[in-house]
């Protein structure tokens, strides 16, 4: 048997050992409850909605590793972003859309956790601008 590859899409901290994940994984010989866990713990910090892309590389002897592919920028900022309405001062209606500075931050740190902050504060501001 050679290596097999999978992409799966999951939910973070949200992975089952039930079908269909189960049922994927165990026709290949996987431990269905190991893959789980070790997800579910490196997924723990992250919302249950962000669905993840999951490459998941099973050797001949049936061992494995995964990886995940975070969700983009925009995705994250359209879950976190507040819309408000207002007048202005001619009394025309006006759409405000943003996100608190408490969330930009996040987002620079949890997106780009290897970037020196300056940097990656630059990337998020051009997505938001976008």
């Amino acid at each position: 048997m050679d290596n097999i590859k999978l992409v799966i899409y999951i939910r973070a901290n949200s992975a089952k050992s039930g079908p269909p994940l189960g049922t994927t994984l165990g026709n290949i010989g996987v431990n269905t409850m190991k893959f789980c866990k070790e997800f579910n713990e490196f997924t723990k910090e992250l919302p249950n909605y962000f669905l993840l892309k999951v490459t998941i590389l099973v050797t001949e002897n049936k061992s494995f590793t995964f990886s995940i592919e975070l969700p983009p920028v925009g995705f994250i900022i359209s879950l976190l972003k507040k819309d408000e309405t207002f007048k202005d001062k001619n009394g025309t209606t006006q759409q405000l859309s943003y996100i608190t500075l408490e969330d930009f931050l996040k987002i620079a740190k949890f997106k780009f956790p290897n970037f020196e902050l300056k940097k990656s504060l630059r990337i998020i501001k051009g997505s938001l601008l976008s």
